[in-house]
Formats: C-alpha cells, sequence, structure tokens
C-alpha cells in the first residue's frame, strides 16, 4: 500500500511518463472520420465479444493472467482482456512500445513531453467523440460539468465536439496543499502562549504530539519566534546550535505560505502597477527575497541550506535543529506514505518529547494570507488515451469500463476487492482508509488490483486511501469552503485550452529563464547581492532572455476568473 499511495500522491501528485512519438497527421485518417453513434451497440449490449489490451495509471507490467479483477471485468462486460506486460513508468520500455507501434488500446503516460494535440497530429492517438462520451460515459461527463471549464478542456483544435483525451479529477488535492508549523515544546519552552484553540490531530502513533490552531501569525510575530528558536537556546541544551527556518535549495515548497504572505504563488501571474507581471519579476516577489536575505543576515536562516534538497532538509529537520518547517496535511496526519517525512519525523519515535504546531498561513504586511492552489485554475488533471487503432465500436466498450471502474464507487473492488475478503477498514467503515489484506497483492498481481484504473478520485474515492486523521484536517480546516475562498491563490491569466504559443516559448527560453531565477534568489537570500540595487539588471536580464515574448503571449491567454465559468 505505501508504494501505491506514493504512486498517487506523487507530488502532491503527477506522474506521467516521457515516451518518443512517431507516426505521422496522414496515419490517422480513421480519427478524423464523423461518428455515426446510431449504428453503433446501445449501452449495455455487450452481445458481441471484444478483445481490447488494456492499460491504466498503475500499470507496472505485473500483472498476471486471469486475475480476480480480470476475471471479473471479462465476465462483466464480454471482454477478453490482454494485459500490458510493459512497466509503463519505465521510459527505456515505453520507448520501444511507441517506436514499435505496439501500443495498448488504452494508456495513461505521455510521449516525448508531448501536448495531447502532439501525440495526435504524430499518430498515436484517436480522438473521442463527445457524443459517445455522452452516451457511454455519462458520469465521467457529469464529474466534467461539475468542474468547470472541463467540458471545454482537451478538446481538439478547431471543434467542439471531439476530445483528444479523457481527464482526472483530483479531489485529493482540493485546498490548502501545505501550511506552516513550528516547534510546540520550544514556544512553551520559551515561554510563547500556545493559541486557546490548538489541539491534537489524533490520539496516538505521535499524532498526539502534533497540534494544529486556525491561529496565524504575522511576518513580525513569526520573525521574532525565529530569532528566539535561533538564539534562545529553546532546546534547553545550553548550545547554539538550533535554527528558525530551513529552506531547501531544489525547490520553493518551503515558502508556499511565506509567498502567500505576499499574494504569490510560485509560477504564477499578477496584475502588478496595472501590467500583467510573473512572479518571478513582480516587486512583490522582490519584497519577499528582501525579508529571506535579513533573515539570513540575522542568523535564523541554517546557512547549510545552500547543499540540502528537500529530502535532505527532512534528514536534518529530524535531528532536532531546526524550528520552522512546511507540511501537507497528510504529513501531520503522519498517513504511511509520509514516514519519514519532516515534521513529523521529529514525533515518530515513542521516546521523543518533541511537539508540533500546525497553523494557519502567515499574515503579510497589508493582511495578506494563503497559498497557491495546487493546480491553477481547477481540479483536474492527468491524461488517459485512446491508441488511434481502436474502433468505434471497441471506443464504446471501453467507455463503457472506463465509466463503471472509475466513476462508479460500486467498483471498488477494482481497486481493493471485497471488504471482509481482500480488505478491510483502516477505522470506521466507511470513515477511513482501506488496506488491502497482507496475503494479496496490493497492485495488479494475482488480484489485478488498479490494474486497468486511471489516477482519477472524487472525495470518496479520496478517502479510500487516505487516513481519518487526514480527512477530518482537511474537512475542518485545509479544505473548509471559507478557508479555500479565502486563502486559495490563482493566477490571473492561464493557457488552460492551449490556446497559446506559451508551450514554444518554455520551450525555447524557459532553461535559461529558471537559471536566472534561481541564480539571483540563491544570491539574494545569501547576501550576495544587494535586492534593491541589482533588482533592475536582473528584471531586464528576465525580459531580454525571454521573459518578454512570455508575458506577451501569456496575455493572450483567458482570465482565469472567465474559465473558472466555463467560458473560453
Amino acid at each position: 500500500m505505501k508504494k501505491m499511495k506514493k504512486a498517487l500522491i506523487a507530488g502532491f501528485l503527477g506522474t506521467a511518463l516521457i515516451v518518443s512519438g512517431c507516426g505521422s497527421k496522414a496515419g490517422n485518417d480513421k480519427a478524423a472520420e464523423k461518428v455515426d453513434v446510431s449504428q453503433l451497440p446501445e449501452v449495455g449490449d455487450f452481445s458481441k465479444e471484444q478483445t481490447l489490451k488494456l492499460s491504466g495509471s498503475f500499470t507496472r507490467g505485473k500483472a498476471e493472467d486471469g486475475s480476480y479483477v480480470q476475471k471479473r471485468l471479462e465476465e462483466q462486460f464480454n471482454v477478453k482482456i490482454v494485459n500490458t506486460k510493459v512497466d509503463t513508468w519505465d521510459a527505456e520500455q515505453t520507448n520501444l512500445m511507441v517506436a514499435s507501434g505496439d501500443l495498448p488500446d488504452t494508456f495513461s503516460f505521455t510521449a516525448g513531453g508531448q501536448t495531447p494535440q502532439e501525440m495526435f497530429d504524430s499518430g498515436l492517438t484517436r480522438t473521442i467523440p463527445k457524443e459517445m462520451l455522452e452516451k457511454y460515459a455519462p458520469r465521467y461527463m457529469k464529474m466534467l460539468e461539475e468542474n468547470q471549464p472541463g467540458p471545454i478542456m482537451n478538446l481538439k483544435k478547431d471543434t467542439d465536439n471531439e476530445y483528444l483525451q479523457l481527464i482526472a479529477q483530483y479531489a485529493h488535492v482540493d485546498g490548502m496543499a501545505w501550511g506552516p508549523t513550528l516547534r510546540l515544546d520550544w514556544l512553551e519552552n520559551l515561554g510563547y502562549e500556545v493559541p486557546a484553540d490548538a489541539k491534537p490531530v489524533g490520539p496516538s502513533g505521535g499524532r498526539e504530539k502534533i497540534y494544529f490552531t486556525e491561529h496565524g501569525y504575522t511576518l513580525e510575530e513569526l520573525e521574532k519566534i525565529l530569532k528566539d528558536f535561533t538564539f534562545k537556546d529553546p532546546d534547553g541544551n545550553g548550545k547554539n546550535d538550533t535554527y528558525g527556518i530551513l529552506p531547501a535549495n531544489n525547490n520553493l515548497n518551503w515558502a508556499a505560505t511565506l509567498l502567500g504572505a505576499f499574494q504569490l504563488g510560485n509560477g504564477y501571474n499578477f496584475i502588478e502597477n496595472d501590467k500583467l507581471v510573473r512572479m518571478e519579476v513582480s516587486e512583490n516577489y522582490k519584497d519577499f527575497l528582501k525579508v529571506m536575505a535579513r533573515w539570513y543576515k540575522e542568523g535564523i536562516v541554517d546557512p547549510e541550506f545552500t547543499t540540502l534538497d528537500e529530502k535532505m532538509t527532512w534528514e536534518k529537520y529530524k535531528t532536532g535543529k531546526i524550528g520552522y518547517f512546511i507540511a501537507q496535511p497528510a504529513y501531520l496526519a503522519m498517513d504511511d506514505w509520509t514516514r519519514g517525512r519532516a515534521p513529523q519525523n521529529i514525533v515518530e519515535s515513542e521516546n521523543s518529547t518533541a511537539k508540533v504546531l500546525a497553523t494557519a498561513p502567515e499574515i503579510g504586511p497589508d493582511g495578506q494570507q494563503g497559498i497557491a492552489a495546487y493546480l491553477p485554475v481547477v481540479n483536474l488533471a492527468d491524461s488517459f488515451y485512446i491508441s488511434k487503432k481502436v474502433t468505434d465500436e471497441q471506443l464504446a466498450r471501453i467507455l463503457q469500463i472506463f465509466d463503471y471502474i472509475n466513476f462508479d464507487n460500486e467498483a471498488r473492488w477494482t481497486l481493493y476487492g471485497e471488504i471482509g475478503e481482500h480488505s478491510d477498514w483502516e477505522g470506521e467503515p466507511n470513515k477511513s482508509a482501506i488496506k488491502v489484506r497482507p496475503e494479496f497483492s496490493l497492485e495488479e498481481g494475482e488480484t489485478g488490483f488498479w490494474a486497468y484504473n486511471f489516477r482519477t478520485y472524487d472525495k470518496e474515492r479520496m478517502q479510500w486511501f487516505t487516513s481519518e486523521y487526514t480527512l477530518k484536517l482537511k474537512d475542518e480546516w485545509y479544505a473548509r469552503e471559507d478557508v479555500k475562498e479565502k486563502m486559495l491563490i490563482r493566477p490571473y491569466k492561464w493557457d488552460l485550452l492551449n490556446q497559446t504559443n506559451l508551450r514554444e516559448i518554455d520551450k525555447r527560453y524557459g532553461g535559461q529563464l529558471k537559471t536566472i531565477v534561481d541564480e539571483f534568489r540563491m544570491k539574494a537570500i545569501v547576501g550576495e547581492v544587494d535586492v534593491d540595487k541589482e533588482w533592475d539588471k536582473y528584471v531586464d536580464s528576465w525580459m531580454k532572455n525571454g521573459g518578454k515574448e512570455m508575458i506577451e503571449e501569456l496575455d493572450k491567454a483567458p482570465l482565469v476568473s472567465d474559465l473558472l465559468q466555463g467560458k473560453q
């Protein structure tokens, strides 16, 4: 289960593969033909057996022929399933699969970083008519309608009724992905008053040492706390060996809510001084860097951060010398897949006397507070493709299987078998995670669990692989409706529908722009450059190295506010 859950979350969760494309536009004539749905079988008419080579999001080449799930699906839908014996998470194996042209009828890996349109143009995939989806996959279409602008996403260029791929619902990333934490035992040792609403995440297993409060600290209050964590011997060992905060050198996860205090989201764009700007060259980002540089100069930032990536910072935190760290709700709830990650790794041992306090995001200079939404517009992501060789009649059967196993929650058996026979509730039935019994394969194998499923989850499905403690945190705070409305930061514009040339511009300039941004951020924080003196030069370099073209093209993208209303 631990391996499967890592797959589910990966990156709080995308796990697309990179393979190389082949074929040509000329080889995809079938996909361009108009489909006469009236000539296809009625829904539920499975009188003609179909042979289908199926693959899903979790296909690792380990499916055993004649598995429990395979047999049940074959009987229910009158199909003969040919299992994909390739690890679709292995780039080399999928490259060979694509090069040979022997693709499964369904797959959810991507080709060479191509867009769905490029994959179609390369002759790898066929389109999926809207009329067929409405007839054979009504649950899926209902999900799209409930998640605007789902119905207009992934349409083939210049059409309004042909989809390039199917897409997943990501209920598991709903709400705030991250929140700040402080060492609670240090606060207590230093005489700080603990917020009155602070309460443990759970009753045992280390969760009783992790507390949550809806209270948020201002940047000024946080700065004082971090100074005390650094200079007032919070662990009482008589040594000057603690630090307030430990960034990572390979991403900005550590600053997710600190950026939110300046109303920023990494990679997002905003209107500033009546102009469209990217975060990296905004005045608010400049202010953020100046605060980080001051904290570093004052000694509250662990200087070792320049050599530590995110995973290494978890290990450093576990030594008990860092006071502030960022966390996902599942980290606080100590879900299985989070073991070893900060900040919960400090309380994992039964003998640990450490305590952690999770708080609301920091409050910025003008009262700003929040965090960038994990997905910029809507909680829809990922791709499920249909091979170009699939006939309309085969597609009708595929869509009915797809709609059932991914959107009818009675199909839970395709993931966990039968409760009480193959698996059990971790806690209270229907309100906790499901655990497959140790004698059965978690994925594929003789059970066939997850062998043909897509990575898509509504709220009920999310609960099947999420602890009751994480669900409680999300319900009570991180994904509460009023909290989301107040806290989630979204970009001003976004090319969700691939209507601009931003992708090509990013291919051309993205690498050098990232280098410019990363180098300046690091030098600014450690004091190698004066942010005020070097800012204009930095912005000018960013603009001249492709940033200007990127912003000009970004300005052609639709407003996020319009997209959320289903407008193009």
